[in-house]
C-alpha cells in the first residue's frame, strides 16, 4: 500500500526528494529474499507444513528513506508516530534481514551515516555511525596498533555492535562478540526521543555503556538485537583491542587471487583435524585455558576448500582432495606473537596440546603462500562470503545461542545427527560440513553452527522446515539457553515459559518505550497484552 501523498511530502521535507523513494523497482530491491526464504522461518510445533518453495519477495516497504544524521532520523520517527506509520531501520542489510511485519512500514536505510567519529587509543574504543563497515574501521585501527571484532557475516557488515543480529565473529577468542563490545550509545527511541546511554549521557564521552548516565544496554540488546523493533541506533562506541600485526597488511593481487606475499612476522595459521569430537573438544578447551590463540574457528573442511578455490569447479575438486587428508573434525587456529619470544612460546604450547590430543596438521595450510591468504581472509573476515556463496546449493543453518562449551556441543551434534538423516534420504546436499562449535574469550563462552544446503526441490525445503522444528523442540530440553533464531512473537512465546518468562518482560519493555507500536516488530516482539 502506498503512502498518502501528504505523508510522503512530510518525509520528503526532512531528507529531500533525492533521498526518498516509493518506486516499485527500488522497493523490490529491498524486498528480495530468495526462493528458499521460507526455510529461514522455523515451523513451530503444531504448524501445518506450508508451500514455501515459491517465496521470492517479502512484502514491499511503503517507502525507503535515507537520513543523513540523528536529527533527520528523529524527525522521521516523530512523523511516523503522528501519521500511524511503522518504521524499521537497517545498515548494510547483510545480517538480520529486511522482512517487514506488515505493508505499512517505511524503511530507513542508514547508508549516508557512514563516519568514524572517534578512535580513542588511550581508552581503546571507537565511535561509529551505523554504515561504517568493519573493513573501514579495522583498516584505520590497524594503523594505530588496534583491532576490533568483525561480525562473522564479513568485513562488509556494520561495525556498530547493535547492527549485527548477534555479532559473533571469527576473532571471538581475542575480540569477543557484539554484545560484549557495546559501550555508550546514541538511540532514537520509537517515540522519537534522543537518548544517550552510558557515559555519553552525562559527559559526552563514550568509554562506558553503563554510566555515569542511564544504564539501559539490556533494554536495547542482549545476545541478539531487536532488529529494528526498538527504534534506531545512530551512534555507538565499540571496544577495540591490541593488534600485534603490521599497520598495513601486505596484501597483493586481485580477488580471488590475492593474499600476503609472505606470512607477517610472528604469525602462524594451522588447520588441525582430530580422530574424534572428544579429542577436538579437549584441544579447544586446553587452547582456551592456555590463552595462546589469536583466533580459533571451528571450520569444517568444506569451508576451507571454499576459501582456497577460485572457481566452483576448483572448489569441488579441492574439497574432494582435502577431505581425504584429514582424520576427522577440525579447526583453524591463528597464533600471533607480540615478540619473537612470545611467538615461540605460543607455538610450543600449541604443539604440546595438539600432540596430547592427537591433532593432525593439514599440510597445505603450512605453505606460507596458501596459509597467508587464509590468514588474511580469517582476520579480515572475507571467508564467510566465499563459503556462503558456494557452488553446492543454498546455505542455511541452525544457530544456538552463546552457552557453556560442552552443553552447546551436545546440542549441535544432536542436530547434526538429524541433518545426517535428511542427507541419507537425499533431501539435503552432502556438503561435508560437520557441526562446528568453538570457544570465545578463551573458553568462557561458546558458539556453534550446523550448516546445511538444500537440494533443488520442494521436498528439500519441507525437510529443512522439519529440521528446524525438531531443533526448536530439542532446544527446549537441552541446557543451551534461548537460541539466536528465537525472533518474533511465535518463538518468544515458545521459549519464554521455559526461560523465566522473559517474553512477558520483553512485552512490558516494548510497551513502555513504544506505546504506539511505531517500531516494526517483525523480528522482535509485539506489546500485546
Amino acid at each position: 500500500m502506498s503512502l498518502e501523498k501528504e505523508v510522503y511530502r512530510a518525509f520528503e521535507d526532512v531528507v529531500g526528494p533525492e533521498n526518498i523513494s516509493e518506486d516499485p523497482a527500488i522497493l523490490d530491491a529491498y524486498a528480495w529474499v530468495g526462493k528458499s526464504a521460507g526455510a529461514k522461518r522455523p515451523v513451530m510445533p503444531g504448524d501445518e507444513k506450508k508451500d514455501v518453495a515459491t517465496f521470492v519477495f517479502a512484502p514491499r516497504f511503503q517507502a525507503v528513506i535515507l537520513p543523513k544524521d540523528t536529527l533527520e532520523v528523529q524527525a522521521i520517527v516523530k512523523t511516523c508516530n503522528r501519521r500511524g506509520v511503522k518504521v524499521r531501520a537497517f545498515s548494510t542489510g547483510w545480517v538480520g534481514g529486511n522482512v517487514p511485519g506488515s505493508s505499512h512500514v517505511v524503511l530507513l536505510d542508514l547508508r549516508r551515516m557512514n563516519r568514524i567519529l572517534e578512535i580513542n587509543e588511550k581508552n581503546m574504543y571507537a565511535v561509529v555511525e551505523p554504515y561504517v563497515i568493519a573493513a573501514q574501521l579495522q583498516a584505520e585501527l590497524m594503523k594505530k596498533g588496534l583491532n576490533c571484532n568483525v561480525n562473522g557475516g564479513g568485513a562488509h557488515t556494520s561495525a556498530l555492535p547493535l547492527a549485527a543480529f548477534w555479532g559473533t565473529g571469527h576473532m571471538g577468542q581475542s575480540t569477543s562478540n557484539g554484545e560484549r563490545n557495546l559501550l555508550a550509545v546514541e538511540w532514537v527511541t520509537p517515540e522519537g526521543e534522543i537518548v544517550r546511554l552510558g557515559s555519553s549521557g552525562s559527559s559526552n564521552e563514550w568509554f562506558c555503556g553503563d554510566g555515569p548516565g542511564p544504564s539501559l544496554r539490556g533494554i536495547i540488546r542482549g545476545a541478539t538485537t531487536p532488529l529494528g523493533g526498538m527504534g534506531v541506533y545512530t551512534k555507538a562506541a565499540t571496544k577495540v583491542y591490541h593488534w600485534p600485526g603490521p599497520p598495513v597488511f601486505p596484501v597483493e593481487g586481485v580477488s580471488p587471487h590475492y593474499g600476503p606475499g609472505a606470512m607477517p612476522p610472528c604469525f602462524m595459521i594451522r588447520y588441525f583435524s582430530f580422530p574424534s569430537f572428544e579429542k577436538l573438544d579437549e584441544a579447544q578447551c586446553k587452547i582456551g585455558e592456555s590463552r595462546i590463540a589469536f583466533e580459533l574457528m571451528g571450520f569444517p573442511m568444506s569451508m576451507i576448500a571454499a576459501n582456497m578455490a577460485t572457481s566452483n569447479e576448483e572448489e569441488i575438486s579441492t574439497f574432494e582432495r582435502l577431505r581425504t587428508q584429514v582424520q576427522g573434525p577440525g579447526f583453524i587456529v591463528i597464533i600471533a606473537g607480540n615478540s619473537q619470544g612470545d611467538f615461540e612460546y605460543k607455538k610450543r604450547v600449541l604443539e604440546r596440546i595438539t600432540r596430547e590430543t592427537d591433532g593432525k596438521s593439514l599440510e597445505i595450510m603450512e605453505d606460507p603462500k596458501i596459509g597467508g591468504a587464509q590468514l588474511w581472509r580469517f582476520i579480515r573476515i572475507s571467508a564467510s562470503v566465499r563459503e556462503t556463496m558456494r557452488a553446492a546449493g543454498g546455505h542455511f543453518g541452525i544457530f544456538p545461542g552463546h552457552s557453556q562449551f560442552l552443553s552447546i556441543t551436545r546440542f549441535t551434534r544432536k542436530v547434526a545427527e538429524m541433518k545426517g538423516e535428511l542427507q541419507r534420504k537425499g533431501l539435503l546436499v552432502d556438503d561435508g560440513a560437520d557441526a562446528f562449535p568453538w570457544t570465545e574469550e578463551h573458553g568462557y563462552i561458546a558458539h556453534a553452527e550446523v550448516l546445511f544446503r538444500f537440494a533443488p526441490s520442494h521436498e528439500s525445503i519441507v525437510g529443512i522446515q522439519g529440521l528446524r522444528k525438531d531443533s526448536v523442540e530439542l532446544a527446549l530440553h537441552e541446557p543451551v539457553g534461548v537460541p539466536f533464531f528465537a525472533t518474533g512473537d511465535q518463538l518468544h512465546d515458545v521459549f519464554g515459559p521455559v526461560s523465566s518468562n522473559y517474553h512477558l518482560w520483553l512485552r512490558k519493555i516494548k510497551k513502555a518505550f513504544d506505546p504506539s507500536g511505531t517500531a516494526d516488530s517483525a523480528g522482535y516482539i509485539t506489546a500485546r497484552d
